[in-house]
C-alpha cells in the first residue's frame, strides 16, 4: 500500500487543479523518497496519487486523481501510449516532435523527443526510476526506434538526487541525425546538442516565419543551428545572417545551410548577439525581417528585473535594425517573464527606439508541447510577430 502524505491546513494549488504540491505544504516525516504515495487533505480526504521526493521543492508530483487506479508499469505504459497516439493523430507526418511532455501528459518528469529513427528521453523525477524498463519497452513497441538515448546531464536531476550521466537505453546510437523540418533538412546532435538536440517547441513558429520571408533581407539573432534563418531562406528570403555566441552551433548552421544548398543566401557569424545587435543597429535600419530567439534570461522570479533589461535591449536593437514596414519575430522562453510583461518589454523598446510597433500575432509552443490549465508554468514560450513602422 502506498504511503500517505497529508496536506497542512490552508489553500493549496493542488486542490485547484495543479499537479504539484510543495515540500512545505505537507507532513511527510517517514516516507521513502522516490515512491508512489497518496495525498490527502488535512481531514484525510483523498486528493491524488503521485511521486514523492522531499529532496525537491516540488515534493509531490501528481499521477492520478482516481483512487481506484493502481500505479505500476502497465499504468505508465498506458499513459505513454495515450500521449503518443495524440501525436500520431496530429503530427504523424513529422520527422521530429515531442512524444511526452512531462506533467502536461500526466507523466511528471518524463520527456521523450523523436528525431527520425532515434528517441531521446529525460527522466527528471526520482520516482520514475522503478518504471524505466516499462517505459522503454512501450516506446520500443510504439516507435521501433534504432536507438533510445537518455540525456541525463540535466541540472534538475541533481536536485532530485539523480546522477547526471548520458547513456543508451536501447539499440544503437545515431548522432548526429538528419531530420526534415518545414522543408529544411536539419542535422541534429543528440549527444552534445542543447536540450535534447533541437528546439522542437518552435517548429510552428519557424514555419509561420517562413511564410513572411520571400524576398526579404533577414537577421536571425541567437540562431543556434539555423532553424529560423534557414526556414526563411528556404521560403525565398533574399539574404539571411545568423548570429550565435556558440561556435559549434554556428558550424552546424553552416553545415545545415550546405546540406540544403542555401549557403549562397545565408551567412552565419560566431559572435555575442547583444554586441552584434548593438553595433549593427548603430548603422540604422537595414533589414526587412528580424528574428530574436534568445535562451531563457531568467529561470527564477528573483532575476526577472535583470531579464527584462536584457529582453528590452535586444528588442530595442532589433526594432532599430528594421526598415519601416519590417517584421520582427521575437520570443521569450522564460516562464517567469509573463506574456503581459513581454508585451511591456516590446512597448518600452518601441518607445525608446522611437518607432511604432504593432503586435500582429501572439503565439506559443507547438501542440506537441501541450499546456495544463492548472499549471501556468507549462505555458512558457511566447512568440510575437510584430510590424515595425
Amino acid at each position: 500500500m502506498a504511503g500517505e502524505l497529508r496536506l497542512k491546513t490552508g489553500p493549496h494549488r493542488v486542490l485547484e487543479g495543479s499537479p504539484w504540491a510543495y515540500r512545505g505544504e505537507m507532513y511527510h516525516s517517514d516516507l521513502t523518497p522516490g515512491t508512489v504515495v497518496e495525498l490527502t487533505e488535512v481531514n484525510g480526504r483523498f486528493v491524488a496519487k503521485g511521486l514523492f521526493n522531499p529532496a525537491s521543492l516540488i515534493a509531490f508530483r501528481l499521477l492520478t486523481r482516481d483512487a481506484r487506479e493502481t500505479i505500476d508499469g502497465a499504468w505508465f505504459q498506458k499513459r505513454v501510449r495515450e500521449a503518443a497516439q495524440m501525436r500520431f493523430d496530429l503530427l504523424g507526418h513529422r520527422d521530429a516532435y515531442r512524444v511526452v511532455n512531462s506533467e502536461a501528459d500526466q507523466l511528471p518528469g518524463l520527456i521523450v523527443d523523436k528525431y527520425g529513427p532515434m528517441l531521446v528521453v529525460e527522466f527528471l523525477s526520482l520516482g520514475l526510476l522503478p518504471f524505466e524498463e516499462a517505459i522503454v519497452e512501450v516506446l520500443v513497441d510504439l516507435f521501433h526506434p534504432q536507438g533510445i538515448y537518455e540525456r541525463g546531464d540535466v541540472p534538475v536531476r541533481t536536485k532530485e538526487g539523480l546522477p547526471r550521466t548520458n547513456r543508451m537505453l536501447f539499440g544503437t546510437m545515431v548522432s548526429p541525425v538528419q531530420i526534415m523540418e518545414n522543408d529544411v533538412a536539419m542535422i541534429v546532435d543528440l549527444a552534445d546538442g542543447q536540450k535534447t538536440g533541437h528546439f522542437l517547441d518552435q517548429y510552428a513558429n519557424r514555419r509561420r516565419t517562413g511564410e513572411f520571408a520571400a524576398g526579404k533581407t533577414v537577421f536571425d539573432a541567437f540562431c543556434h543551428t539555423g532553424g529560423f534563418g534557414l526556414t526563411a531562406a528556404r521560403h525565398g528570403a533574399k539574404s539571411v545572417v545568423g548570429i550565435d555566441i556558440d561556435a559549434a552551433s554556428i558550424r552546424r548552421a553552416e553545415e545545415n545551410a550546405a546540406v540544403n544548398q542555401l549557403q549562397d543566401v545565408t551567412r552565419f557569424v560566431a559572435a555575442n548577439a547583444f554586441d552584434w545587435l548593438r553595433q549593427e543597429s548603430e548603422k540604422g535600419p537595414q533589414y526587412d525581417l528580424g528574428i530574436l530567439d534568445p535562451p531563457a534570461f531568467t529561470k527564477s522570479k528573483d532575476a526577472v528585473a535583470g531579464a527584462v533589461r536584457g529582453y528590452k535591449e535586444i528588442n530595442l536593437r532589433g526594432i532599430k535594425l528594421l526598415k519601416p514596414g519590417g517584421l520582427l519575430v521575437t520570443s521569450s522562453c522564460s516562464y517567469h517573464l509573463s506574456e503581459a510583461q513581454f508585451i511591456e518589454v516590446v512597448r518600452d523598446a518601441a518607445k525608446d527606439a522611437k518607432r511604432v510597433v504593432k503586435i500582429l500575432e501572439i503565439r506559443g509552443q507547438g501542440m506537441d508541447h501541450p499546456m495544463l490549465p492548472g499549471l501556468p508554468e507549462s505555458r512558457y514560450l511566447k512568440c510575437f510577430i510584430c510590424a515595425v513602422s
